[in-house]
């Protein structure tokens, strides 16, 4: 985009998996990045949850120092300098991107912004992070996964719940082959409660019921289903809430190419109770009742004997998203939540809307 400054305009060589920059030479020697300053800004600093403060306070123990926030909120803005005395805020992103200090930028914004906003951090030529989901609409994901790639910088999206504790022991139980071939996982959130006044639940910002807790099952699922997709078909329900954009359930059914399934569903109409996850496999199987569970319980056997036992979980490990981050950048890590992954979480989710309103399955594209 001409007239913008700050753009890298070509792709950046790598050395050892590392993006170089023409600052990082002195003399024909590339300067060790294990010992280079990282610093980072926030897009998106208030809101539900403080999110702001916790990206910035995850980052700070890997390393990655906090310079900048934008906030179009003047208050949450001086707020972010309260909780990070010298940081330096704005209410125009245009104006902090054009800083040339700043090495990474996080975007916590309602989810219709992530695409334009990404963009502009990527073509001022810093790394971006997306609060999940990475975008609403699949060609926008595959857009930034390109500009990242032509610009060699860093695209992801911040999945930290690959980290929860019962998603790290199901990891493991199927690695370790105690629940032989998976063939169904089902996941549910939900209950019966209308959404409350925000942005969350307006389908114009947020995409859809489905593009807050979807996002970690699909992102989930596809960790546990490591066969491609095939076909994705949609049912969507809008029966009570009439005074609400979003809808009020959304179920998703996807089969995978190696006759694997699952079911997503997310309802804020559902009167009866439902377990959380439950994954099926040839030779055990385990359910998670609700979605911050520390144990799961799993169904197996020895010797034709049927066992059911009630496992503790790992810890939750969310901090490992920037020890991550700080290891891809500083020592060329391999990085964890690839750009192309969330792309395909985004498909999912666009295609069960799209495969809803046609009322037939949709074959999946990669």
């Amino acid at each position: 985009m001409a007239g913008v400054k700050g753009i890298v305009r070509k792709p950046l060589s790598r050395t050892r998996g590392l993006v170089v920059k023409k600052e990082w030479f002195k003399e024909g020697i590339v300067v060790d990045m294990s010992t280079k300053p990282l610093r980072s800004a926030i897009i998106g600093y208030g809101g539900q949850f403080g999110m702001g403060e916790a990206h910035a306070r995850q980052m700070q123990e890997y390393g990655i120092e906090l310079v900048a926030v934008c906030d179009s909120d003047e208050a949450r803005a001086a707020q972010a300098q309260i909780d990070f005395p010298g940081i330096r805020t704005y209410t125009d992103s245009n104006l902090m991107l054009a800083e040339k200090d700043i090495d990474i930028v996080v975007v916590i914004t309602p989810h219709d912004s992530h695409a334009d906003l990404a963009r502009s951090v990527l073509e001022h030529g810093k790394h971006c992070i997306l609060e999940k989901p990475m975008c609403i609409k699949t060609e926008d994901a595959k857009m930034l996964n390109q500009l990242a790639a032509d610009l060699g910088l860093m695209l992801t999206v911040y999945h930290n719940r690959r980290w929860d504790g019962w998603y790290l022991t199901v990891k493991e139980l199927i690695q370790e082959g105690v629940l032989g071939d998976i063939f169904m996982v089902d996941m549910f959130f939900g209950g019966f409660k209308k959404p409350g006044p925000n942005w969350r639940a307006d389908k114009g910002k947020s995409g859809g019921v489905f593009y807050d807790w979807g996002a970690h099952f699909v992102d989930w699922l596809l960790g546990i289903v490591t066969s491609p997709i095939k076909e994705v078909r949609g049912f969507i329900h809008n029966r009570l809430w009439h005074d609400i954009t979003n809808e009020d359930q959304i179920e998703s059914i996807i089969e995978f190419q190696d006759g694997a399934t699952a079911q997503l569903q997310i309802s804020t109409i559902a009167r009866a109770p439902k377990d959380a996850v439950r994954v099926l496999g040839t030779k055990g199987a385990i359910v998670l009742k609700k979605p911050l569970d520390t144990e799961i319980t799993l169904y197996s056997e020895i010797g034709g004997q049927k066992i059911e036992s009630v496992i503790p979980c790992k810890p939750n490990h969310y901090k490992a998203f920037y020890e991550n981050i700080s290891a891809h950048l500083r020592e060329g890590a391999e990085l964890i939540v690839q750009g192309s992954q969330a792309a395909n979480t985004i498909a999912v989710l666009e295609m069960t809307e799209i495969s809803a309103k046609e009322g037939r399955a949709i074959v999946f594209e990669q």
